[in-house]
């Protein structure tokens, strides 16, 4: 028998496939985008590393997943949601720059579109972690909506305010 998994685990899990993808992706830069990253752009020779971006990506991701899991176990719903909403505003920002920045430059047209959907694949990665965390019900009970423990030394009237038996007594008096 298969021990039962964890939802964040499968989560991560999904990430780290993700982020492999993306590497790959991202792997398969052009030529042209090789050579410019070798000789003048030389801030992005992370990307010509295959573990370091994957472990960059992953990285990220991972980083994301815990803040919402720590924001989700130790605050209320409300905050939770307003951390997740943040963080997908962000994601959302962050592929329209990333899809501007791509058709806009130039020089970064020339990567090639497999290039482009790795970095869009891990915006979309994002996304589905705020939407995980929006979605699932795993949340801090607020002292407000735990209950009070009844007092056994009073009656119980709540299922006698309706009845026939009541009409009698001398608070209700009926003409």
């Amino acid at each position: 028998m298969q021990p039962k998994r964890s939802p964040i685990v499968i989560l991560i899990i999904c990430q780290a496939i993700l982020s492999g993808l993306e590497t790959w992706l991202i792997s398969k830069i052009s030529l042209i985008g090789r050579v410019g990253i070798a000789t003048i752009h030389k801030e992005y020779r992370l990307l010509r590393s295959g573990w370091k971006t994957f472990l960059l990506l992953f990285g990220i991701q991972l980083a994301i997943i815990l803040v919402l899991n720590a924001i989700q176990k130790r605050y209320t719903r409300k905050i939770s949601t307003t951390a997740s909403f943040g963080l997908l505003f962000a994601a959302v920002l962050g592929m329209l720059i990333t899809f501007w920045d791509f058709m806009d430059t130039y020089t970064h047209r020339l990567l090639k579109e497999r290039f482009h959907l790795g970095f869009y694949l891990f915006w979309i990665g994002w996304m589905c972690t705020c939407l995980y965390f929006l979605l699932h019900n795993s949340y801090k009970k607020t002292e407000e909506t735990q209950p009070f423990p009844l007092d056994p030394n009073t009656p119980n009237t709540s299922n006698n305010l309706n009845t026939s038996n009541n009409l009698n007594t001398p608070n209700n008096t009926r003409s």
